[in-house]
């Protein structure tokens, strides 16, 4: 939205001949009101999460604007706090660029590197005859460059971000103009800087966190998988036995060895099956999003269940649709949420009283808008009406153990995914959790 009053761009006409009335015409913006509103734009770019990249190209060039023979820069500092990184310079030739990014600051290391190693501005009129560029000379000399002011761009703290440098063709000194331009730059790029710090630390806390509840989730899942693959294993064992008793024995009825080995192979199947995706899942990796069919993710999710299902006789049921468009997606976050929200599902019901009703629903369905959503429905205690939004709040759980980040940690995962997640009470017992995600490819994958 505009920071100017419309009102004063205004300007009064002398009617024509003939006219009753004054007319008016829109006045022409200013340059004063065309860097205001640069700046409104380069503050949304940030709002809204855009790289930092082009968040400091669009606000140096925004500068240069605002006067024609200066060519600007900005320089990031390095998390070692040692050495220049590039962060924007569209108008400087690319092999002086290229040169200086990764060079040591230090105190005699050009204007932009003493500034951040002294925290303060540099401002090098003539760089062909000042001390501080002794090593950076013929560089500056071969891209036309005569004059440097340096600047250090500070966060909220005082820490040192980076800098922010104006260049001239021909040996200049300040005139005091560019101190209001500066002063821009050098606030615009130290919100950028650490908005974008900022928001990297949150994704590596998530991250962390989402990686604790996976392992606590994992945790609860593999002592009912490891009651599975015992019994998996003892059939394997029972058969092999069977097998060679009967040939030791000399006993050669092919049709029962053949059953027997047919057996041991699908059960050892079964067993690696079950052992991969305990695997995937506790695999830690940076996300990987791929085409993903959900209604296959419910199935995996469901198996690695199971067990624990039957042992609390609650009955799994699926409502899968055909055709289900495939989702962009990482594979494991997407199960870890659907992991999480089956076995919500599966200890919201071991207090329930009535044994009758005991079921999981995993139902996948097209949503209006193209989205594809999972409902995972349980007949447990259910959610009072006051709780809904409150079960995804961070730290809240009505469970003995756990940290109460589980919901709040998936919720986090569908959005990221550019989806949404909630609850709903049930009409009957129990509550009802749901998700949608895009439909990232516009055509439909058979179930």
């Amino acid at each position: 939205m505009d920071d100017f009053d419309h009102s004063e761009m205004l300007t009064e006409v002398p009617p024509a001949k003939g006219e009753a009335r004054t007319r008016m015409i829109p006045k022409a913006p200013t340059d004063e009101e065309n860097f205001r509103k640069g700046q409104s734009r380069i503050l949304e770019m940030i709002a809204r999460n855009e790289p930092l990249s082009k968040i400091l190209d669009s606000l140096v060039l925004l500068i240069e604007e605002q006067s024609p023979e200066m060519l600007c820069s900005i320089l990031l500092l390095s998390d070692d706090g040692n050495h220049i990184r590039h962060g924007a310079a569209p108008s400087l030739p690319d092999e002086y660029v290229n040169a200086i990014d990764g060079s040591p600051i230090g105190p005699k290391n050009g204007s932009c590197g003493t500034a951040m190693y002294r925290g303060k501005s540099v401002v090098v009129s003539d760089v062909l005859i000042d001390p501080l560029w002794d090593d950076y000379r013929d560089l500056a000399s071969a891209a036309g460059l005569r004059a440097c002011w340096s600047t250090p761009i500070m966060s909220g703290r005082g820490k040192v971000l980076g800098s922010f440098a104006m260049y001239y063709r021909q040996p200049q000194a300040p005139t005091g103009e560019e101190a209001r331009l500066t002063d821009v730059a050098t606030h615009i790029a130290g919100l950028a800087i650490e908005h974008q710090a900022a928001q990297e630390l949150l994704r590596r806390t998530q991250a962390e966190l989402a990686r604790a509840t996976q392992m606590t989730s994992m945790r609860q899942v593999a002592v009912s998988i490891g009651q599975e693959i015992n019994q998996t294993l003892a059939a394997i064992v029972e058969n092999a036995d069977q097998t060679l008793l009967s040939l030791n024995e000399d006993k050669y009825d092919l049709a029962k060895i053949r059953e027997s080995l047919t057996n041991i192979s699908n059960a050892g199947r079964r067993t690696i099956e079950v052992i991969a995706r305990i695997r995937a899942l506790a695999k830690h990796s940076e996300p990987q999003k791929a085409p993903l069919n959900l209604n296959e993710l419910a199935r995996e999710v469901l198996d690695l269940v199971a067990h624990e299902a039957q042992r609390k006789h609650i009955a799994l049921h699926t409502e899968l649709a055909e055709n289900v468009p495939s989702v962009p997606g990482d594979r494991v976050q997407l199960q870890q949420v659907l992991l999480n929200l089956a076995i919500n599902g599966v200890e919201a019901m071991n207090e329930s009283s009535d044994q009758q009703t005991l079921e999981l629903t995993v139902k996948t369905a097209r949503a209006e808008n193209g989205e594809v959503m999972v409902a995972v429905t349980d007949r447990g205690t259910g959610i009072k009406p006051q709780e809904v939004e409150r079960v995804f709040r961070a730290f809240h759980t009505t469970k003995n153990v756990g940290l109460g980040m589980g919901l709040a940690i998936s919720r986090s995962i569908i959005e990221a995914h550019g989806g949404r997640l909630w609850a709903e009470p049930n009409i009957g017992p129990g509550s009802t959790f749901k998700f949608t995600l895009p439909n990232g490819t516009g055509s439909s994958q058979s179930a």
